[in-house]
């Protein structure tokens, strides 16, 4: 009889902890998920792993990875769809700019991940891994609890229209002389502008120097333009 009464307990209890998980979800989400055991597992770092009754390892790499293809998929498809003038390079760079483990990071603090993130280790360990590794993998939790449509709304409508200014962002894209200047710091090469008055139509010819040599060249009304063309030329060189 008390087993049946202890029983009895744990289930209303577990059900009610349930529920209040199902709602403090719904604030993030915008709706009650169906499958709570997705969204358990999505925020399960893998120090917290654990062994289910059938043997399958449980912790949120393998919706880690779901979410990141999907994201990419929904990103990748807005974008297209706004900017229908831009090439490629253009919507590669924009995407991976919203989608970038410090990107990541700022959204699933932004959203409130951490209440519900599961980790079991001492160790220091990178937030920002941790926090934008269960924000992917929320993303797969969604994608699988309510289908390819419903993720997508949530991405677009709770996340980039509300957490993500993209004219800053494009805006940030088009900073090619920060995009050199970071290229240079990234791998050691010393970056030197060298920006005179131009005698043509233009009022300034720049020209970025990189060991010694000549690596783009750019005009403009403005020395500031005039450096952008020559951090642009010397970028696309770079690529090529």
């Amino acid at each position: 009889m008390f087993e049946k009464i202890k029983s009895f307990l744990n289930f209303v209890f577990s059900n009610k902890e349930e529920k209040k998980e199902k709602k403090e979800l719904r604030k993030i989400l915008g709706f009650y998920p169906k499958n709570i055991t997705y969204f358990q597992t999505a925020f399960l770092h893998k120090s917290a792993t654990y062994i289910d009754h059938t043997g399958v390892v449980v912790n949120n790499e393998r919706l880690e990875y779901l979410g990141d293809a999907i994201l990419d998929a929904i990103i990748g498809d807005y974008l297209y769809a706004l900017y229908p003038k831009e090439d490629e390079g253009f919507l590669t760079q924009t995407r991976s700019k919203i989608v970038n483990r410090e990107k990541l990071y700022l959204l699933a603090l932004k959203i409130g991940l951490e209440n519900f993130i599961v980790l079991h280790t001492k160790q220091f360990v990178s937030k920002k891994n941790i926090y934008g590794d269960a924000f992917e993998a929320l993303i797969g939790a969604i994608y699988l609890d309510k289908g390819f449509y419903v993720t997508y709304d949530f991405v677009i409508n709770k996340i980039v229209k509300k957490h993500i200014d993209l004219e800053l962002l494009i805006e940030t894209n088009k900073n090619y002389k920060s995009q050199i200047i970071e290229w240079g710091q990234k791998y050691q090469k010393n970056i030197i502008f060298i920006t005179d008055a131009s005698t043509d139509k233009f009022k300034f010819t720049s020209y970025l120097v990189l060991n010694d040599q000549i690596l783009g060249k750019g005009r403009g009304n403005t020395k500031k333009q005039a450096e952008q063309k020559a951090a642009e030329h010397a970028l696309n060189k770079i690529k090529n």
